[in-house]
């Protein structure tokens, strides 16, 4: 019997066709929190855990052995509409270098499982993306918003002026000391989800908040930098692929107004999918565009570009557009240091900058804004505009160095 994974309910907030079950994250998240506590302070737990994690690798073959022998499993030799397509990426790499990938298929539901097998009869299982046995394992404190900030801050790294809270006083707090706009979000989290920009006065504050606190208990209230959303990817100490991820945007023409350079720009065939959308000039679009002091019938000045959601959502319209030869070398330079304080084999690193090609020590409110240690490096082989870069290849490039 093949089970149906229930889906979560649309969510503004999450962001189009990327909803999550918020009391679910929001349980997961104190869960997590309580035992990273206790890893930190109770150093018999931290050393329970690595000695767990340490023959993880050993038992789990064995787990799933028996899982295929008793038919509580399947082996899914394709990959199929069930894998994701970051999975099938690494999936079909591994098998342009002569590896065997599979699936482990648990009651006949996708679990994120695979088992690579090498020529010369190793064997690796892995979660999503493959990682290194004998690399030291990452810091604990890697998807950690207010953790990275303060760490990084020690390093002399860039990062925006805020903090964590938990209350409402709090948050209030810490705005009066802050420089407007400001934003906020999860403390823990991804996918931009939940999270508010261009908040200057009070009143949108407290609206933000209470939108954050509805997926994490605790939320990051913290200066908005300026500039594009760029995505650095580290693999194996060296930066493999830079992307800025664009929200919904049109450059004026000088001659068209903004609804028709938005028909338009929806005429590009990468719109129609499977990965990008058309523009969506929806209430979030409208207030956007508000922000920007503009409505849909203006004729946008030549040059001048409008954004329309708040967000970096492809589902609304949003765009990625390769960069990986442009990056400046204090740039690189920050991101492979970035990923050695972490000891992250991979790393997506989301930093802010005006223009990728200038030097991070020269522009004003630029930084890190988060790092993920299972990054969608997916972006990088499927750019709306410029060269794709295989980073698949440079993790198989990784695993085979380290086999």
């Amino acid at each position: 019997m093949v089970f149906k994974l229930p889906k979560p309910m649309e969510c503004r907030e999450c962001g189009s066709n990327n909803a999550i079950f918020h009391r679910i994250v929001y349980a997961d998240i104190i869960i997590s929190s309580v035992f990273n506590l206790l890893f930190t302070r109770w150093s018999l737990m931290n050393w329970l855990f690595f000695q767990i994690h340490s023959y993880e690798h050993l038992v789990t073959p064995h787990f799933i052995r028996a899982c295929l022998q008793t038919g509580l499993a399947k082996k899914q030799i394709e990959v199929d509409s069930d894998v994701s397509i970051l999975a099938g990426m690494l999936w079909k790499e591994a098998n342009k270098r002569g590896l065997n990938v599979w699936e482990f298929r648990l009651f006949g539901l996708p679990r994120n499982i695979y088992i690579a097998e090498f020529p010369n009869g190793k064997r690796i299982t892995y979660e999503g993306i493959p990682l290194p046995q004998k690399i030291k394992h990452q810091v604990k404190w890697i998807d950690d918003k207010d953790a990275l900030k303060k760490h990084f801050i020690k390093y002399g790294f860039p990062v925006a002026k805020g903090s964590s809270v938990i209350t409402k006083r709090g948050a209030m707090q810490v705005f009066k000391n802050l420089e407007t706009p400001v934003i906020v979000k999860p403390r823990h989290g991804s996918g931009s989800r939940h999270t508010t920009l261009h908040i200057t006065d009070e009143n949108e504050l407290v609206r933000a908040f209470f939108i954050a606190t509805k997926i994490s208990p605790s939320v990051i209230v913290e200066e908005e930098l300026v500039g594009a959303v760029y995505r650095a990817t580290v693999v194996d100490g060296k930066l493999v692929a830079t992307l800025r991820r664009n929200q919904p945007y049109v450059i004026g023409d000088g001659v068209s107004t903004i609804q028709e350079l938005v028909d338009e720009a929806n005429k590009h065939p990468a719109r129609t999918g499977p990965y990008f959308s058309k523009i969506k000039i929806d209430d979030s679009a409208i207030n956007e565009l508000k922000w920007h002091g503009h409505t849909t019938k203006d004729i946008l000045p030549k040059r001048k570009r409008v954004t329309f959601h708040q967000k970096v959502n492809w589902s609304v319209g949003g765009t990625t557009a390769d960069v990986s030869d442009l990056v400046h070398p204090d740039n690189v330079e920050l991101f492979e240091q970035v990923a050695d304080v972490l000891k992250a084999p991979i790393v997506g690193i989301d930093f802010i900058i005006n223009d990728i090609s200038h030097s991070w020590r020269k522009e004003k409110r630029c930084g890190i804004i988060e790092c993920n240690s299972m990054p969608f490096f997916d972006n990088h082989h499927l750019p709306f505009e410029g060269k794709p870069r295989n980073v698949a290849g440079a993790i198989w490039d990784m695993m085979e160095k380290y086999k």
